[in-house]
């Protein structure tokens, strides 16, 4: 929201090097402006990528291990099956046209530097433009330095942000050249030029240059006496000298959250002792006033941030002051309570206002998670563990299953969050199609279920009955599903109720008994809408329509169109998936199946950005039906050919195999049978149905 000032011959540089290579790295101090020189780059470029620009902020992250999950995250990618994260991302990549904006590589240089150099060398359609103090030292890298401002845009700088402080500040009005002295003294780095612009809001520009400490100001930078970080560090410093006591306790306090953070956050962790919201909030503008944070959006709940450049130097602050830890750990609990509300909260008629309020600190939930485990605080951890899975694992991605292994390791079995914690991985490694894993897991629960209230995905023994009915025992299934909705009933649970009637008439319908499901799906819908909750009620809609796909598709797509809506109003991007899936099926078999293969090639790439390899295979299974209906048999024999390769369920009926084979001929059929993964599978799909496809509207994913 602020203008772009100077720097035409810096950004001219990185367009140019962009259509030169693959890498480019804006190489800087810290606070010389590389980050706002990559975006304004990246947005000159972007006709360039047909698939986008996306941008990966690494700032957050305390630790390298953590690169290959910001990216996934950056792109909505989930872990694929049988792959860890950088793998995933590199797959995911592979085909696709794309910028990607590494931002703040410097403090995870190493992991950074690795992970970038095998996206380079395996997909061949991808640029990287990077943001370091040093560069990454990769083969092939294209490095664009990032001086500071020359005076004239230094001193536009100063005066187009000290009239955002002070709407009557001229540069006429100025004594003579102490602006261009001001902007000098601290090296014409925009940081500097910016913080010092600030103080026009309570002091003129005499006042800033003659204070006796600005001369210190003056060492380093591009007189060469120091190296220029340490001239901004001096810079901030100074800034930080400016606050009064309590401004710097609280902004050295602040520097424990990664990302951004609000006042509840604020007030909750640093707070300083005896002091009320308000105070908190006082101090806060200050310091906001201050350009000692940034707002980083002001809608229904305000975020703020601190730069990285300036949170480095709070950590600082804490470490000299020997409490580092101290806030570490009130950060992680303050965090560990937030989850655990807004666990409870996404259960409730309130879910979306509750991932609203949470999701954006998603880098702080891993974080405090971090800070529990370094402190061995395994409780606290896993208290974490149990509460995220919805409102991380349906929303962003499956990172938790890392957490709530890494807990398991450590976790004494017969703690009470144990099986909720065991459950969230299996959960995970089932939607990852992975059930042995998934089995293993559940089964060190040793039967024990998760308390009342708890996330309605971690209870494992419901995992190791998804299990079984994907591996071809729905009697068994059934069995469970209607002895434990009885239970539930008796216990009065409607949201436990309602997770059990959605599996239970899914399951009826593998079954084909979709009449005699009908009645559970309806207490399904009246047991949903009776607690108001938006997920509750988006699957018990999918399961009423999974049942009338056949026999009322008409209805049937209504109910899934309805599903579709509430899932995405609360960002529960499972839900959402399954019910495009479902429409796009229906649309197969009766209405246009050329308007279904665009759907599909939509739905294809949902599931591939959630990593959820079961879904994914169910879409195949419709997908094949529809290339045989289509005509393209030979693609539709090679996904059958996957499906047998993978040992899952025959996509095709045997009056299907017939028309398959007889239109082949046996020996090519046959010799369509070569070995190809899922990957190869989606890909297959993916090439037919562009060539099939309408070029119809449909819902974007």
């Amino acid at each position: 929201m602020t203008s772009f000032v100077g720097r035409q011959r810096e950004l001219a540089q990185t367009i140019d090097a962009l259509s030169d290579g693959p890498l480019v790295t804006l190489v800087g101090v810290g606070g010389v402006g590389k980050t706002r020189l990559g975006l304004e780059a990246a947005r000159s470029v972007q006709q360039r990528f047909g698939d986008g620009i996306w941008i990966c902020e690494l700032g957050p992250l305390e630790h390298g291990d953590a690169v290959g999950h910001a990216v996934a995250a950056s792109v909505w990618l989930r872990q694929q099956q049988g792959m860890d994260i950088e793998e995933s991302v590199i797959e995911y990549l592979r085909s696709r046209e794309v910028l990607l904006v590494f931002d703040n590589c410097e403090h995870v240089l190493e992991a950074a530097g690795k992970f970038i150099g095998q996206i380079l060398r395996h997909c061949p359609r991808v640029s990287v433009l990077a943001t370091s103090r040093q560069p990454l030292g990769l083969e092939g890298e294209r490095i664009i330095g990032v001086p500071p401002l020359e005076e004239a845009d230094a001193t536009e700088l100063f005066v187009d942000r000290a009239l955002a402080s002070r709407s009557d500040f001229t540069l006429e009005d100025q004594p003579m050249g102490v602006v261009v002295e001001i902007c000098r003294r601290v090296d014409c780095l925009p940081l500097g030029v910016e913080l010092a612009a600030a103080r026009m809001r309570v002091m003129s520009s005499w006042d800033v240059a003659r204070r006796p400490d600005f001369l210190r100001l003056l060492r380093g930078g591009i007189r060469g006496a120091l190296p220029r970080h340490q001239s901004l560090s001096e810079t901030i410093a100074w800034s930080y000298r400016l606050l009064t006591e309590s401004e710097q306790s609280l902004f050295a306090s602040l520097s424990v959250f990664a990302g951004s953070f609000d006042l509840d956050a604020a007030h909750g962790i640093c707070g300083l002792d005896g002091a009320g919201e308000a105070d908190t909030l006082e101090l806060l503008t200050g310091l906001v006033d201050k350009s000692m944070v940034v707002v980083r959006s002001v809608e229904e709940r305000a975020h703020y941030a601190v730069l990285e450049t300036m949170r480095a130097y709070g950590r600082d602050r804490l470490r000299e002051n020997g409490i580092d830890r101290q806030f570490s750990m009130r950060h992680a609990s303050y965090y560990t309570r937030l989850a655990e509300r807004a666990g409870a909260g996404v259960l409730t008629a309130e879910e979306r206002e509750w991932v609203e309020r949470a999701l954006p600190d998603y880098d702080n939930l891993r974080a405090a998670f971090g800070h529990a485990m370094d402190e061995q605080d395994v409780g606290l951890a896993m208290r974490i563990v149990a509460a995220v899975p919805e409102l991380i694992g349906w929303r962003v991605g499956y990172e938790v299953a890392e957490w709530a292994e890494r807990v398991i390791a450590v976790a004494d079995p017969d703690h009470p969050l144990f099986p909720a914690v065991v459950g969230t991985a299996a959960r995970v490694a089932w939607a990852r199609a992975d059930f042995p894993r998934a089995k293993s897991l559940a089964s060190l629960a040793h039967g024990r279920t998760p308390a009342r209230g708890s996330a309605r995905v971690v209870n494992p023994v419901d995992v190791l009955t998804d299990v079984a009915l994907f591996e071809g025992h729905p009697e068994a299934a059934l069995a469970y599903w209607t002895a434990e909705a009885e239970r539930v009933r008796r216990d009065a649970d409607p949201i436990r109720l309602g997770w059990m009637l959605f599996t239970l008439t899914i399951c009826q319908g593998v079954l084909g008994n979709d009449e005699a499901a009908i009645p559970a799906a309806q207490e399904a819908v009246g047991a949903a809408d009776d607690t108001g909750n938006p997920t509750a009620q988006s699957m018990a809609y999918f399961a009423l329509g999974y049942l009338l796909r056949r026999s009322e598709p008409e209805r049937a797509l209504a109910l899934f169109d309805a599903s579709a809506r509430l899932a995405a109003d609360v960002q529960n991007f499972w839900v959402y998936g399954s019910a495009l899936m479902e429409a796009a099926a229906i649309r197969a078999v009766y209405g246009d199946p050329r308007v279904a293969a665009q759907m599909f090639i939509g739905v294809l790439e949902h599931w591939e950005r959630f990593a959820d390899l079961t879904q994914q295979w169910l879409t195949l299974r419709y997908i094949t039906r529809l290339l045989l209906r289509l005509g393209c048999r030979e693609d539709a024999a090679v996904l059958y050919w996957a499906f047998v390769n993978a040992g899952k369920p025959m996509p095709l009926a045997a009056a299907q195999m017939a028309v398959l084979v007889d239109s082949l001929g046996t020996a090519r059929f046959d010799a369509l049978n070569a070995p190809a993964g899922i990957a190869d599978a989606v890909t297959r799909a993916r090439s037919s149905l562009r060539r099939n496809c309408a070029p119809a509207a449909v819902p974007a994913t």
